[in-house]
């Protein structure tokens, strides 16, 4: 295609150009309608539906911002929970383990020392 062909295509700025204020007015051959200014209830509308995607954006990305430091923080504490939960755990699992092993050696010692008793006790019943 030539260019003569878009020679007669209008810009898109042609067709949505301003008008003047009076009457209807003829831009390269289109006629444009006088655009009217907005209503103080729709800039009112405007701006409330621009303050309201606004503050959902905004409010968006806080709340992006705050989980992922949440996140940070909850697992540098978790971990040092989880760091003083294992030394208690484990305390207390050595407390209960001394305790038993010292109740085992003792009940042992208490067989070996009985037997040794009993097997220096004259035999006075042996035919």
């Amino acid at each position: 295609m030539d260019n003569s062909t878009y020679q007669n295509i209008p810009l898109l700025t042609d067709v949505i150009a301003v008008a003047p204020a009076t009457g209807s007015a003829a831009l390269n051959g289109v006629v444009t309608a006088p655009i009217a200014a907005p209503s103080s209830e729709q800039l009112e509308h405007l701006r409330q539906e621009v303050f309201e995607n606004v503050m959902q954006a905004v409010l968006r990305e806080v709340d992006q911002v705050l989980h992922q430091h949440l996140q940070d923080q909850l697992a540098v504490v978790l971990d040092n929970m989880a760091d003083i939960l294992k030394t208690r755990v484990r305390a207390s699992m050595e407390q209960a383990l001394v305790a038993t092993v010292e109740q085992a050696l003792a009940e042992e010692m208490a067989k070996i020392a009985n037997a040794k008793k009993i097997s220096e006790v004259p035999n006075y019943f042996h035919f």
